[in-house]
């Protein structure tokens, strides 16, 4: 266990991601979202892990009684494990089996899922377990109306490609925007902060141009489509 301290606002976002995950969202109950978070967890710890034509539901890595679509898990553990090989081919046949809201949303907690294990993991802390899912249906919210994008592959809250593809990529379903950005203010930068490249988060810590070439190595190296 590491005495690493971190930021109360960085830890308050990644204790309300987790939340997030154990809550009804758009199209998946809490159970089916705290299971497949439980998929990538297994994903990126897998010592072994499987090729990405592989389907995890396939292996007898998962639970035998689950409450989510083979589909979805063998979605959040390629995704998890496997970014770089999503094409559009890939996403249109996930897609036609889960729908393109429902497979945004697996999108959105696997990235959340993710970018909390891996911070956690880096600094030498555990990982929390996933609180209890909430017990309820989920809640169908969707945007008054949706459009099809040139720049993401997903439709998106209207109007369409007015936005850069990765701040458009989660539109359609509102409650993972809002959990998205709540934690890209916290770990990278305020979403009303963008415009300023005089921005910094305290006196003395990293320039703006200084984040974003942290920012744009990583992406690099993680293979980031953005």
């Amino acid at each position: 266990m590491s005495d690493v301290a971190v930021r109360d606002d960085l830890a308050e976002a990644h204790r309300l991601a987790w939340e997030h995950v154990a809550s009804p969202g758009s199209w998946w109950t809490g159970a089916q979202r705290v299971e497949l978070g439980s998929t990538v967890l297994l994903s990126i710890a897998d010592d072994d892990p499987l090729p990405p034509w592989v389907g995890v539901s396939t292996s007898d890595r998962l639970p035998a009684e689950r409450v989510a679509p083979d589909a979805a898990h063998d979605a959040a553990y390629r995704i998890a494990r496997h970014a770089g090989t999503m094409t559009e081919d890939v996403f249109r046949r996930f897609a036609d089996e889960l729908g393109e809201l429902p497979y945004v949303e697996l999108c959105a907690v696997v990235s959340s899922v993710a970018a909390v294990v891996h911070f956690r993991r880096n600094v030498g802390l555990d990982i929390p377990p996933f609180p209890a899912p909430i017990d309820g249906e989920p809640t169908g919210e969707r945007p008054n109306e949706l459009a099809d994008a040139e720049l993401n592959w997903v439709p998106v809250a209207a109007p369409a490609d007015e936005a850069a593809a990765v701040v458009q990529a989660y539109t359609g379903v509102p409650g993972e925007m809002t959990n998205t950005w709540r934690m890209a203010s916290a770990q990278y930068i305020p979403v009303e902060e963008m415009i300023h490249a005089d921005w910094s988060r305290r006196s003395g810590g990293l320039t703006r141009p200084q984040t974003e070439l942290v920012a744009a190595r990583v992406a690099q190296l993680r293979e980031c489509f953005y």
